[in-house]
């Protein structure tokens, strides 16, 4: 039997052993994660993971509303909107600041929607009669009834 390994590196033996175990537990997990029982086990457990999860946060946002405190979806619809406001105001600051000549250029580049409707006609055509206004309802004042 040869010594492949050289007296003057002590760690190459350790270093052949550490790649030997890793290859074959490599091997071994995955033939073990290639079968079927495997993937079902670990779909379950996924499954009653995020059961679990749904059931825990929905328990959290009942148990926040009984204390009449903000959920954490509820903080961040209130977060996105204070981004949106601070935006517009931020538009805004910036339009003062560059003075009334840039925000009335600012208006004319920034064209409204398009107006793709027309008006009714002037005249209304024969087969409809106009309708009549309903009668106008008059409220009785607030107050002592009358007998």
């Amino acid at each position: 039997m040869t010594n492949k390994f050289s007296p003057l590196d002590p760690m190459a033996m350790w270093r052949e052993l550490t790649a030997q175990w890793e290859k074959s537990t490599n091997e071994f997990a995955n033939e073990t994660m290639a079968s079927d029982p495997f993937r079902q086990g670990m779909h379950g457990g996924m499954n009653a993971s995020l059961t679990a999860q749904k059931a825990l946060g929905d328990l959290m946002a009942r148990y926040l509303a009984m204390l009449n405190l903000p959920t954490r979806a509820d903080l961040q619809v209130l977060g996105e909107q204070l981004q949106r406001i601070d935006d517009h105001l931020a538009r805004i600051a910036r339009a003062v600041e560059a003075g009334p000549s840039a925000a009335a250029a600012s208006a004319k580049a920034a064209p409204g929607p398009r107006r793709t409707r027309q008006p009714p006609a002037a005249s209304m055509t024969p087969t409809s009669p106009p309708v009549p206004k309903a009668p106008a309802r008059t409220r009785k004042p607030a107050g002592k009834r009358s007998p």
